[in-house]
């Protein structure tokens, strides 16, 4: 991967993915950045593309980050990691994104919800129902 490349990946990344916008923006040849962008997702560099969402006009106006702590050693007892929890987090419907963390907490999710109430479901029926959390910190986002 060269400074070309490079180049091209923040251009996608910035919302850009019309080959023509991008060779513009470069200065190079359409040929030269379909090639490649293919190549870049054959690579899996480029792992794919995302619509760009508001997610407030969609009725998902609340977010929040929910600081998550577990038991280590409830889950070596059950067999689970912390990674196998996290999957278990990540395929709930409203969480956005999810990380094993350092720090006080364990993992840390973005949460998306309609209101506090659907948040609150979320929370209670969802999250902290998973074995091997025993504590969560919420902050919502306020802009």
């Amino acid at each position: 991967m060269d400074a070309i490349d490079e180049d091209i990946i923040y251009a996608i990344d910035s919302g850009s993915i019309r080959y023509s916008r991008i060779a513009k923006k470069l200065g190079i040849p359409l040929s030269t950045v379909h090639f490649r962008v293919k190549r870049l997702e054959r690579d899996g560099i480029i792992k794919g593309y995302r619509g760009d969402i508001d997610w407030r006009k969609a009725g998902l106006g609340l977010n929040a980050f929910v600081f998550i702590n577990i038991d280590v050693s409830l889950l070596k007892r059950i067999g689970k990691t912390q990674d196998k929890l996290l999957k278990e987090l990540l395929s709930i419907k409203y969480v956005r994104e999810g990380y094993v963390v350092t720090g006080d907490s364990d993992i840390l999710l973005r949460v998306m919800a309609k209101d506090t109430a659907h948040f609150k479901e979320i929370l209670l029926n969802h999250i902290d129902t998973k074995e091997g959390i025993v504590k969560t910190d919420t902050i919502m986002i306020l802009e």
